[in-house]
């Protein structure tokens, strides 16, 4: 496929299908190459990505001129030669493995105490949740019994009772999360 810009310079389709990160990263080794590229289909691919292959997937243009320099450079890239080092890998893994360690313990403070936080609001909001349907539950219904004289069916009640044991128990739910997580990060 070939399409042409408002100046007449031709453009020829070098690759298509790509998922847009793997066209994005190719399409930023053959710019540091020098090669005139650019991509059609990644908005679509973000916006809808179940749309993709209908709309003909992501594809990448280069300059007719420049398309077996861009094919090299695509084969170069399969093949690792810009792959990095094994020893920078190494040396900045040892790096990482320090700074990450020192991270983790700071994270994971942080990370319990608003863990706890959560937990506490969510507390509150089951007790809130819970006094609020108790009361609904249990309030007397009129227009289902319209007569005081009728006794409610046995069914209705012991619903009632499960419905309510159910809500009253889902803020101890949440007591005991809070306990098990201040437990953890003592």
């Amino acid at each position: 496929m070939t399409k042409t810009d408002e100046r007449g310079i031709g453009y020829s389709q070098l690759a298509r299908d790509f998922s847009p990160f793997e066209a994005q990263v190719l399409l930023g080794r053959l710019q540091a190459e020098g090669i005139d590229a650019h991509l059609t289909g990644v908005n679509h691919a973000q916006a809808n990505p179940l749309m993709l292959n209908a709309l003909g997937g992501v594809r990448l243009f280069v300059r007719d001129e420049q398309q077996s320099l861009a094919l090299e450079i695509m084969a170069a890239a399969d093949q690792g030669e810009y792959a990095l080092e094994e020893e920078s890998r190494a040396d900045e893994a040892t790096h990482a493995a320090s700074d990450s360690a020192r991270d983790m313990r700071l994270q994971h403070q942080w990370t319990s105490s608003r863990k706890v936080l959560v937990l506490v609001a969510m507390l509150l909001l089951a007790i809130s949740l819970a006094i609020v349907v108790i009361k609904v539950v249990w309030a007397q219904s009129y227009d289902y019994f319209p007569y005081s004289m009728t006794p409610e069916p046995t069914s209705r009640i012991i619903g009632k009772w499960v419905f309510s044991a159910l809500v009253a128990l889902h803020p101890a739910l949440w007591l005991f999360l809070i306990v098990r997580e201040l437990r953890k990060s003592r």
